[in-house]
């Protein structure tokens, strides 16, 4: 398994990465898995998602918990003050996983001779 270098977090602890490049559709559906249906809302599932994740994604860190792809618990013990560096870290990742969609709105063109269809 290919993997990327390991990052740096606040507290001094690292993480390691599984290598975006060998991720495939089945990485993609353990991390939608990991979504509860719940009357969070989109908070909720938003949490349930970066959980799902960084349970696909983390292979390797320095924590003495284990990874969370075999505790996911391990993830409510990650000091406070790496939780928005392990978002951010993701973050390039998620988009390869979840790529934006184009909006029509977005692809109004001054230019064009006709309206946009979806107004």
């Amino acid at each position: 398994m290919s993997t990327t270098e390991r990052h740096r977090l606040p507290s001094g602890a690292w993480v390691q990465f599984k290598d975006p490049h060998t991720l495939r559709r089945g990485d993609k559906q353990k991390a939608l898995r990991a979504v509860k249906d719940s009357e969070g809302g989109d908070v909720a599932a938003g949490l349930d998602l970066v959980n799902g994740l960084l349970q696909v994604l983390i292979i390797d860190w320095s924590y003495e918990f284990p990874i969370p792809s075999q505790s996911p618990d391990s993830l409510d013990l990650i000091p406070l003050e790496d939780d928005d560096a392990l978002n951010e870290a993701i973050e390039p990742i998620r988009n390869v996983l979840f790529p934006n969609k184009p909006d029509p709105k977005d692809a109004t063109d001054p230019a064009s001779p006709t309206e946009p269809s979806a107004g």
